[in-house]
């Protein structure tokens, strides 16, 4: 397969991943909303048993935590998906990559599929910088 169009192919799927990501984080919020309705008044008075103040707040901290770790890792495969567009930051790349790695399944075969197509000669010729 031609180098250029393995690095476009990489390209769309790092978009695709990355908008994936950012949109099922959002999922994340349900957990900032379980908290707050753990400390609400409501929850209080209506409850057969009493709920530990710490556990909403605990929750919905968590909740946030992991909504702004898994953002961060959708934003960063955007920027990667604008990296390969434009044949640049390939070492930031393959960093994006192998963070990927650790999400099973997809984000693990995109790090592997990005990781050996960046450490192939024939498509990191394409980084190179040109002067004129």
């Amino acid at each position: 397969m031609d180098p250029q169009a393995r690095l476009r192919t990489l390209s769309v799927l790092h978009y695709a991943y990355g908008a994936f990501i950012c949109f099922s984080g959002l999922a994340l919020l349900a957990l900032v909303l379980i908290g707050h309705f753990m400390n609400s008044d409501w929850l209080a008075e209506h409850a057969q048993s009493d709920v530990p103040g710490w556990m909403g707040t605990f929750i919905s901290g968590l909740g946030w935590t992991l909504f702004v770790v898994v953002e961060a890792v959708g934003v960063l495969n955007l920027l990667a998906g604008g990296w390969l567009s434009r044949r640049t930051n390939r070492t930031a790349c393959m960093v994006v990559a192998a963070f990927d790695l650790l999400n099973l399944p997809l984000g693990l075969l995109l790090g592997v599929f990005t990781l050996v197509t960046l450490n192939d000669e024939r498509v990191s010729v394409l980084f190179e910088p040109t002067f004129r």
